[in-house]
């Protein structure tokens, strides 16, 4: 029989299965994300009680099967952190189930995400200690991007690298480019693009800098910001998001 591991986890969906089991997927921090079949979940209540919902913050135990891809879950037990405290706020379960489907998108079955899995913690607990808003989503989407390779740049033109062109007028956010590029440059980038005020991007450079935490704090980049990030999103995600439409409406 394979050993059983163990690690730090945060559910982003489950669903029934059969009359009494329960199929889980998680972000882990030592295996990325992991999918598992629960045996008896729905009726096992002191394994799995009210554990293995979205949002809960678990030490997961599990052993691997000979075939297939879904891990055997052995036993669920409470992890460091508790789940946020959304359950009155609207828009903060809107914002917080955003933020599960969206590393759900931006991680892949077993690829390390040791940093997607702390920035998800880290905005978990942000949101549940505070208000939800438009400038910790965008904290969010910049670190997770980040964390998945797309390190988006708005404080330096893409093609000339200076960063005189946040101070002054416009600049344009370049879906290909993944980053701005300044008025002198934008004949090099015949592309299309997201017209941004140096002030939309100043705000999200400082968002992808700062800690999570102090998001909360500062001033979000506002709509033409917001639709920068959704058209790069839209660009590397395979679906869309079904949160996001009622998130929009929201926030």
């Amino acid at each position: 029989m394979p050993a059983e591991e163990s690690t730090p986890a945060i559910v982003l969906r489950a669903r029934d299965y059969s009359e009494s089991d329960r199929i889980v997927t998680l972000l882990t921090r030592e295996f990325g994300k992991l999918s598992g079949i629960a045996k008896g979940a729905k009726a096992s209540r002191r394994r799995f009680e009210r554990k293995l919902e979205p949002f809960s913050h678990v030490n997961l135990f599990f052993r691997r099967r000979p075939q297939g891809q879904l891990v055997f879950i052995t036993r669920a037990e409470p992890g460091d952190s508790r789940p946020p405290a959304i359950e009155d706020d609207l828009a903060k379960i809107a914002l917080g189930s955003y933020m599960l489907e969206l590393a759900d998108a931006l991680t892949s079955e077993e690829a390390e995400a040791v940093d997607a899995y702390h920035i998800l913690v880290r905005a978990l607990d942000t949101l549940g200690g505070g208000a939800a808003s438009l400038a910790i989503r965008q904290s969010f989407e910049l670190n997770l991007l980040r964390a998945a390779g797309f390190g988006l740049a708005f404080g330096h033109c893409r093609i000339c690298a200076g960063g005189e062109g946040t101070v002054g007028g416009a600049v344009y956010f370049v879906v290909s480019r993944g980053g701005i590029v300044c008025t002198r440059c934008r004949p090099q980038a015949p592309e299309g693009a997201v017209r941004l005020s140096a002030a939309s991007a100043a705000a999200l450079a400082t968002l992808a800098a700062a800690p999570i935490e102090e998001s909360g704090n500062l001033a979000p980049s506002g709509s033409e910001g917001a639709l920068a990030i959704a058209r790069f999103l839209a660009s590397i995600l395979d679906r869309k998001l079904r949160s996001v439409e009622f998130l929009d409406s929201l926030l």
